[in-house]
């Protein structure tokens, strides 16, 4: 037993360093030696817990998949109305302020472009978009707002152009501009 949770907190730790990779340097120069040294152990323990970098990734992409679910579950028990629960989504994908959610946002930046680079990180991140496209298209329906399966898409791009346009620093984009613009669209579309 004392080895599964020795096993356990390694890994744990290993993904840890990783995601501080990611949120200072990005996926593509984080390295098996980076991340060994970040969690303070060696390359080769690395190794032994994952085969390579993609399978820490992804276990990383899972547990930050869930962080982002508990958030908007967590907020949107409160909620009683559909378009409350449309804002308090709006709110828990962009709503992100200080040091812990920017480092945050720049391990999200990381991921998207490993959207394009890696089939695996696509289908988990675009099956965990399905699941929300079904779950936005029926709050908009519950809303009673036309074409909810439309709007749905809409309110996906915007989260998913924001962390683009943070991805490749456009010069000008005033950052937090997201959640204020998706929440006035919101608040004009739900009247």
């Amino acid at each position: 037993m004392g080895r599964n949770s020795n096993t356990e907190r390694r890994r744990a730790q290993i993904v840890k360093a990783l995601y501080a990779e990611m949120a200072e340097r990005g996926y593509a120069r984080a390295s098996i030696k980076s991340i060994a040294e970040r969690a303070h152990l060696a390359p080769g323990l690395v190794h032994y817990h994952f085969r390579n970098k993609e399978e820490i990734l992804l276990v990383l992409l899972d547990q930050m998949i869930i962080d982002v679910d508990l958030r908007y579950r967590g907020a949107a028990a409160k909620c009683t109305f559909p378009g409350d629960h449309l804002r308090t989504y709006a709110g828990a994908r962009l709503g992100f302020g200080g040091r812990v959610q920017a480092r945050q946002v720049q391990a999200w930046v990381s991921i998207m472009a490993e959207v394009i680079a890696q089939p695996a990180v696509r289908e988990r991140v675009s099956a965990w978009m399905a699941r929300d496209h079904i779950e936005l298209t029926r709050l908009f329906r519950r809303a009673g707002v036309e074409a909810p399966a439309e709007n749905a898409s809409m309110l996906l791009a915007v989260i998913l152009g924001a962390f683009s346009l943070h991805a490749i620093g456009v010069q000008g984009v005033t950052p937090g501009y997201a959640l204020d613009q998706a929440l006035d669209w919101l608040d004009q579309l739900l009247g």
